[in-house]
């Protein structure tokens, strides 16, 4: 069994679309499985942010500024 951790990460994101606009925003609660032995946390937690905004945005071109991640708590 792979040792792994769930996280949710929240990404400060800059976007131009198509018209032109340019857009700096936060997105958060974007799910990130943090496998350990594959990667690290902080390509794990930056990839699947990446992996979000590219499947649920439609933009020229983005520019990841910062990120956090915070591991999920399991419910007791």
């Amino acid at each position: 069994m792979s040792r792994q951790t769930e996280i949710l990460v929240d990404v400060e994101v800059e976007m131009m679309f198509a018209s032109g606009n340019t857009e700096r925003f936060r997105l958060g609660d974007i799910p990130c499985t943090w496998v350990w032995d594959e990667v690290s946390r902080e390509a794990a937690e930056y990839w699947a942010a990446f992996d979000h905004i590219g499947n649920n945005y439609t933009f020229d071109w983005m520019s990841i500024k910062s990120w956090t991640g915070s591991p999920v708590k399991e419910k007791t």
